[in-house]
């Protein structure tokens, strides 16, 4: 009896391959499993926004196990392939040596090479000493304008309590002595009444009358203001 073995259409062995040819955007032949990217990115320092558009990869030999692939792409001096693993789909089971003939793909790092890390840290320092000196003179311009306006505040309230204190006048009474105006405008007491609870330190008269020894209360707030504003962008 005569038995003829016909070659299995796509079956090829592994270890024979001697170059993969892999693009973009396309996706493998599958048998057994579904179809997958030829070329898929699983991260690196250089990100996977440059994906190659054509990968090569070369058997190198063989280990008593598995091929080694050496890949290349044509890329940039600022990117580098980083970890590396071809993956190809055994035509009968998962560890057949022979695979099915267009079933291989590329999991691939991309990395940065020693040049694409000083342009990143270069472009990186530039953005960011850019922006924080452009913060800094804004900073500085609205402070400017703040402590200008504080100061010109203290300034008129200090003169508005500078005009405020006008000295008192005094007027002779009939018996000799000498008494503020105030004292002199006021009514004689009512019959019964002590002189000296209306010409004393009364509450209403008192408090009407009191002598300001120092700018006052509304310029030591806007001082103070101004200092905690200056102490705060020290800060």
């Amino acid at each position: 009896t005569l038995t003829l073995v016909l070659p299995v259409s796509g079956r090829v062995l592994l270890r024979e391959v001697q170059a993969l040819t892999l693009h973009r955007g396309q996706y493998t032949t599958s048998r057994r499993t579904a179809a997958v990217p030829q070329l898929q990115c699983t991260g690196g320092s250089a990100g996977c926004s440059r994906i190659p558009e054509v990968v090569q990869c070369y058997n190198k030999g063989w280990d008593g196990y598995d091929v080694q692939w050496q890949c290349k792409a044509d890329l940039k001096n600022t990117y580098r392939f980083g970890r590396l693993e071809v993956s190809c789909e055994g035509y009968d089971y998962p560890d057949d040596p022979y695979i099915l003939r267009g079933s291989c793909s590329l999991l691939f790092r991309l990395e940065l090479t020693e040049e694409g890390e000083r342009k990143a840290k270069s472009s990186g320092s530039f953005g960011s000493g850019y922006y924080q000196s452009g913060k800094d003179s804004s900073d500085s311009g609205v402070g400017a304008i703040v402590v200008i306006v504080l100061l010109a505040l203290a300034f008129g309230v200090y003169k508005l309590f500078l005009s405020n204190q006008q000295p008192q006048e005094s007027f002779g009474d009939s018996d000799g002595f000498t008494r503020p105006f105030w004292q002199s405008q006021q009514a004689p007491p009512p019959p019964g009444f002590k002189s000296s609870f209306t010409e004393g330190n009364g509450f209403g008269t008192h408090s009407s009358h009191e002598t300001n020894s120092g700018p006052g209360f509304w310029t030591g707030l806007g001082a103070g203001g101004l200092l905690g504003y200056l102490a705060g962008s020290n800060r």
